[in-house]
C-alpha cells in the first residue's frame, strides 16, 4: 500500500516530534528525512511539504530554545550592575535548561548543531551576547573557570541518562541552588584577596613608616 503524501492530522509539529526523536537515538547527522517520512508513516514527499531540508527541521526544533535565550539576554542585559546582569543571566540558563531539558539533551556538543548555530548570525550573536553577560568584558581566571563550571553543571544534570528519574522542579532546585552557592563563594573569595591585597599594602606601609621614624645611627 502506498505511502499517503498528507495523511490527515499530518503538520509541521509532528514532523518536528518525530525528527528530535531519531535526532537523540541517531544524532543529527546520522539521521535523513527518509528516516522522519518512515518514522511517522508518510512519504518523503510529505515531508518536503512541510520542510524543504534537513537543516529547516533542525532550526524549528532549537528556535524556541534560542527564543528564550534571546528573550533573557535582552532582560539581563537591562539590568544596572555587572553583578546583576549575571546573576539574572545564571538564573535564566537554569530555568532555560531545565525547560529546554530533552532538546538540550539531544543537541548539547553534537557537532551538526554547532555548525549550523556558527553559520547563523542571529543564534550565534545571542550566544556571544549571553556569554559577555555571564564573563563580564575582562573576567579574571577564577571568574572564567567558575562560569565554565556551572555550564557544565547544567548541561552535564540535563543530560546525564542517570538523572532522567528526576523531575523538572526538583532539578532546578538543585541546579539553582547550586550555582547560587558557587556564584557566592568566587564572591567570598574575591573579597577574601582583596583583603589580603589590603592587608599586604598595609603591612609595607607600616614598614616604610617605622624605619622614616626610627633613630639614624
Amino acid at each position: 500500500m502506498a505511502k499517503s503524501v498528507a495523511p490527515r492530522g499530518f503538520a509541521r509539529d509532528r514532523v518536528l516530534e518525530a525528527a528530535l526523536a531519531l535526532f537523540a537515538e541517531h544524532g543529527v547527522n546520522g539521521t535523513s528525512l527518509q528516516m522522519i517520512a518512515d518514522r511517522l508513516g508518510v512519504s518523503k514527499a510529505a515531508v518536503y511539504y512541510q520542510f524543504h531540508s534537513k537543516e529547516e527541521i533542525v532550526l524549528a526544533v532549537i528556535q524556541p530554545a534560542f527564543d528564550d535565550m534571546a528573550r533573557l539576554v535582552r532582560i539581563a542585559e537591562g539590568m544596572s550592575t555587572p553583578e546583576a546582569r549575571q546573576e539574572v543571566a545564571v538564573t535564566g540558563m537554569v530555568d532555560f535548561t531545565v525547560r529546554h531539558r530533552r532538546m538540550t539533551a539531544v543537541f548539547h556538543g553534537d557537532p551538526a548543531i554547532d555548525t549550523l548555530v556558527n553559520s547563523r548570525a542571529d543564534l550565534s550573536d545571542t550566544i556571544e551576547r549571553l556569554t559577555v553577560l555571564l564573563l563580564g568584558t575582562d573576567p579574571d581566571v577564577t571568574t572564567r573557570i567558575v562560569i565554565s563550571m556551572l555550564a557544565s553543571g547544567m548541561y552535564g544534570s540535563a543530560t546525564d541518562p542517570k538523572l532522567s528519574d528526576v523531575d523538572d522542579a526538583d532539578l532546578h532546585e538543585v541546579l539553582l541552588d547550586c550555582c547560587q552557592r558557587l556564584l557566592r563563594t568566587r564572591g567570598a573569595n574575591d573579597d577574601a584577596r582583596t583583603r589580603g591585597a589590603n592587608d599586604d599594602l598595609a603591612t609595607q606601609r607600616g614598614g616604610k613608616d617605622r624605619r622614616q621614624l626610627a633613630p639614624s645611627g
